[in-house]
């Protein structure tokens, strides 16, 4: 908890060096969350080309408009949302939009915090299969809610912002989709889920 609020801060205040003129502090906040942000985008296109082009467009828009914008305390959600309304933008103007395609949650190229919870023996391989077997099966929101709560630890009313809902529909789809995970565990499975899988 103390790092995620080292990291927050520390976003913070590049954000509002960023604003001040300092192309340097932007450059230091795209490269603390690119690789977040090129995954994320990676479930609307599988072009390296166009995700690229995407993230330097929005950092350069940002740059253009830095004057205009708002102080915020949750840099990575603005980031995110930005970084989702570009890729719907241009994929519009090019005729190439596509839902989010099943996120890879169990990655090993994606950096997410649960990974460093799953001990590399027999029964926790097993259950990460089981959980990312059963999240392959969820609804392309119930994944990408799951992807954004869990696995880069943004809050609901940050969820609300970057997916555009409103913040009890966040909570609802949240409850609906982690009770549905819940139904498929059977009892032995859920006593591990419980120990590996902390969310649930």
């Amino acid at each position: 908890m103390e790092k995620l609020h080292q990291t927050s801060d520390i976003n913070i205040e590049l954000w509002r060096q960023f604003k001040a003129g300092d192309a340097n502090a932007l450059g230091k906040l795209a490269q603390v969350h690119y690789r977040a942000l090129y995954n994320y985008a990676s479930k609307f296109s599988n072009d390296p080309d166009f995700i690229r082009d995407c993230l330097q467009e929005m950092y350069l828009e940002l740059w253009e408009r830095r004057a205009f914008l708002s102080e915020t305390a949750f840099v990575k959600s603005y980031l995110f949302k930005a970084l989702r309304h570009k890729l719907i933008k241009e994929s519009a103007r090019l005729k190439r939009f596509q839902e989010p395609q099943e996120l890879a949650f169990l990655d090993h190229d994606t950096d997410l915090s649960i990974e460093s919870h799953i001990i590399e023996d027999e029964i926790l391989n097993h259950q990460k299969n089981r959980l990312n077997n059963i999240i392959s099966h969820l609804s392309k929101r119930q994944q990408e809610i799951i992807y954004l709560r869990f696995y880069q630890n943004l809050e609901n009313d940050d969820i609300s912002q970057i997916m555009n809902l409103g913040k009890q529909s966040v909570a609802n789809l949240l409850y609906r989709t982690l009770k549905e995970i819940k139904g498929i565990w059977i009892p032995a499975e859920f006593f591990w889920a419980l120990v590996l899988f902390p969310f649930l």
